[in-house]
């Protein structure tokens, strides 16, 4: 396959693999239009894309020398020879824009001295159209034939379906947003409480704050984080569950704390700050709710040491595995959440028994407060408790509640 070839027609990615960056694609493209530029001698080829019925911006801009236009640049439909094309007021193919009065008369027709244009509408799957592949040149070119279109029509046909994805990943991330834009204006969450407990006397000394919808108590927090990542709304998501969450703060137990959790990318914004009430320190944990910290692990780091001027900082074990825990004692937190990975069926798992030891060794010489997460049998719970793990959470302690509702006494 020679190297135009492989421009204009790229292999087709296997479906395992992962799916390709906006950089990589936009990168593709662009490498395509030059190609297909090249290969048909023409002054100038673009990618541009509606953007509502009055404009179109030119996304990807090859050009031999300087280009007239740039990426970025907007159009008005109204002084565009693509959009006449899309209307049906001029053809695909203009080999000499002087023999059409609909180009000819057109102010951009003189103005970058475009004297043969040949242009593809760019459609969606539903047949919409979203934008145009377009090549033209300032000489009449004739020898642009109907074999000519058909390699333009092909490489248009490649370009419309990687921005087909791109666009439904916005679509997808716009109502996204609509959506949790909605639940904060509508106040649809709500937070419970799960309790925390000191196994050594069995006394509630806190609480972890859960976010849950009030109509659909079934989605998951999970869901509602996914969710709002999709819309680029996790700092606004988690800040409006910041204030409902410490709205929960109980006077009539100050010696009682509450946990929320929070994103790597909220934790790490001033923001954050702004929400945290002073004189809250004894009160309040804030829980590192994800282990992608890796990405820019010293700035988890340098904000975690801001925030413990506020509060206790905690992080989670979920998804690390035992080597990453010294990553995350590395970040420097007050609390080491033990996630039940590393803890279900402990009473009868030898192995396990020994891994729980080590790790209240670990936390011991490191000076970080071990909590356990999800313990759900009583047989695991006092396993726990013999083998030096000091504070626990789990159904077997007390299943999430309204704040307030139920606190079980041991």
């Amino acid at each position: 396959m020679n190297s135009i070839t492989s421009l204009l027609f790229p292999p087709i990615r296997s479906g395992s693999a992962a799916a390709p960056s906006g950089a990589d694609v936009r990168q593709e493209i662009g490498d395509m239009i030059e190609a297909l530029r090249a290969h048909l001698d023409m002054d100038v080829a673009f990618v541009s894309r509606q953007v509502g019925g009055a404009h179109r911006i030119f996304t990807h801009v090859a050009a031999r020398g300087v280009a007239p236009r740039a990426s970025g640049d907007l159009n008005p439909n109204e002084n565009s020879l693509c959009w006449l094309v899309i209307q049906g007021k001029l053809p695909e193919r203009v080999t000499d824009t002087s023999h059409y009065e609909a180009a000819a008369c057109l102010p951009i027709t003189d103005a970058i001295n475009v004297r043969a244009h040949f242009s593809v509408p760019l459609r969606r799957r539903n047949g919409e159209v979203h934008g145009s592949l377009c090549c033209f040149s300032y000489r009449p070119r004739p020898d642009i034939a109907e074999r000519d279109m058909q390699m333009i029509r092909s490489v248009a046909a490649i370009v419309s379906d990687q921005i087909e994805s791109r666009i439904e990943l916005e679509e997808r991330g716009e109502n996204a947003a609509e959506q949790i834009a909605r639940l904060i204006v509508d106040d649809a969450l709500t937070i419970i409480h799960q309790p925390i407990y000191d196994l050594t006397d069995w006394h509630l000394i806190g609480h972890e704050c859960l976010m849950r919808h009030k109509a659909s108590p079934d989605i998951s927090p999970r869901e509602l984080l996914d969710q709002a990542r999709a819309a680029g709304r996790t700092l606004e998501l988690e800040l409006h569950i910041a204030r409902k969450a410490l709205a929960t703060l109980d006077p009539a137990h100050p010696e009682r704390f509450i946990a929320i959790n929070v994103s790597p990318e909220t934790l790490a914004s001033p923001a954050l700050g702004q929400v945290i009430p002073e004189g809250l320190a004894s009160r309040l944990v804030i829980e590192l709710n994800e282990q992608d910290t890796a990405r820019d692990h010293d700035a988890v780091k340098a904000a975690i040491e801001v925030l413990k001027e506020r509060a206790w900082v905690a992080v989670s074990s979920e998804g690390v595995g035992l080597s990453g825990l010294q990553a995350l004692v590395d970040l420097g937190p007050d609390i080491v959440k033990i996630d039940r990975e590393f803890l279900a069926g402990v009473a009868a798992d030898a192995a396990r028994r020994t891994l729980v030891k080590a790790l209240v060794q670990f936390a011991a010489e490191t000076g970080v407060t071990l909590i356990a997460l999800g313990v759900e049998t009583r047989e695991d719970l006092q396993a726990l408790r013999e083998l030096g793990v000091r504070f626990a959470q789990g159904d077997v302690l007390g299943k999430p509640v309204a704040p307030g509702r139920g606190a079980r006494v041991w």
